[in-house]
């Protein structure tokens, strides 16, 4: 039984088990398009069901539900006894979202891999070659029970965590043109949606991080460490355009913690997800995500989590030369 058939049966058992249940749909913290999206179209199957997220959107969330009409509501507002249990996409780790550990989790979908996953769910998706979300529910939904909303949501999920289909595989591009036929959408509208333009105080905080860039070279590899108030995902993006690893770090005071964004070149040869996990437990805290883009939570200041990073990333490229 191939993998979509599999995960499809998983998907309609999920289906008839919580048809009629009112559910918490949510995802991780800073909330992007293919999270949202994901959530959004996971909610039309189950009318009076919340999408919830544990803080903010990023800029290109916020335009999609704008654009949309996506109602967001803060998971630490609502009651769990109003609902009949939270399904979670586009991560499975409680670190991307702390406040699903107080809940009963009956469904998760993602993308991610497995390092630094740790949440269980009576329902499991999981598929780390995929490349975004997205177009893991586009398929687990099929073009049948897509109405053009969503359509156009998925249509952006998709193109905004391929980074303009960076990461993808012959099936994306087939949901892809699916879902465009659906929203009758041409690809520069969605892209428009995928990649917004940055606000003001974004672009000054990633101009800011820019300034304070430093970076060793290191067996051919140029490898690039920052700081930003905010942002740290933009700033890591934008610096791995140029660098093969990015590590930008962000203090959250609230959290006592530091946050890591890391992206990577096609060049590197080390997986960040690997890298982000060690770090983290390192310094308490946990981290994963995709070899090119992953991310960490350290309970230590930025300095200290940036050293490591770097001193990690070295040992494991040693590693591969041996």
């Amino acid at each position: 039984m191939d993998r979509l058939r599999k995960n499809r049966e998983i998907f309609e058992k999920f289906i008839a088990a919580f048809r009629g249940k009112k559910l918490v749909i949510a995802t991780h913290r800073k909330a992007d398009a293919d999270g949202i999206a994901s959530a959004y179209a996971l909610s039309t199957l189950f009318p009076g069901s919340v999408i919830a997220v544990p803080d903010e959107l990023d800029e290109g969330a916020k335009k999609l539900a704008e654009k949309i009409g996506i109602g967001v509501k803060t998971l630490g507002r609502l009651k769990k006894t109003s609902f009949d249990g939270m399904a979670v996409v586009d991560t499975s780790a409680y670190t991307m979202i702390k406040d699903a550990a107080e809940w009963k989790l009956v469904l998760i979908i993602d993308h991610h891999e497995a390092e630094g996953s740790d949440m269980k769910a009576e329902y499991m998706i999981i598929e780390p070659d995929s490349p975004s979300t997205a177009e893991m529910v586009a398929g687990l939904i099929g073009a049948g029970k897509t109405d053009g909303k969503t359509a156009f949501a998925l249509s952006v999920g998709i193109i905004a965590d391929t980074a303009r289909f960076r990461s993808s595989s012959a099936g994306t591009f087939e949901t892809l043109a699916g879902l465009m036929g659906i929203c009758k959408t041409p690809y520069v509208e969605l892209l428009d949606y995928a990649e917004p333009e940055l606000s003001s105080s974004a672009k000054i905080a990633v101009m800011k991080a820019l300034q304070r860039v430093q970076f060793i070279w290191h067996a051919d590899y140029v490898i690039a460490t920052t700081e930003t108030g905010s942002n740290e995902s933009d700033a890591a993006s934008l610096i791995a355009d140029i660098a093969d690893a990015a590590f930008v770090a962000s203090w959250k005071n609230k959290e006592r913690e530091t946050r890591i964004s890391a992206r990577a070149s096609k060049k590197l040869p080390v997986g960040l997800n690997e890298v982000m996990k060690e770090v983290g437990l390192a310094f308490g805290g946990k981290g994963g995500g995709h070899k090119k883009a992953a991310g960490a939570s350290a309970k230590e200041h930025p300095e200290a989590v940036l050293k490591k990073c770097v001193d990690v990333l070295i040992t494991k490229l040693e590693e591969k030369k041996r």
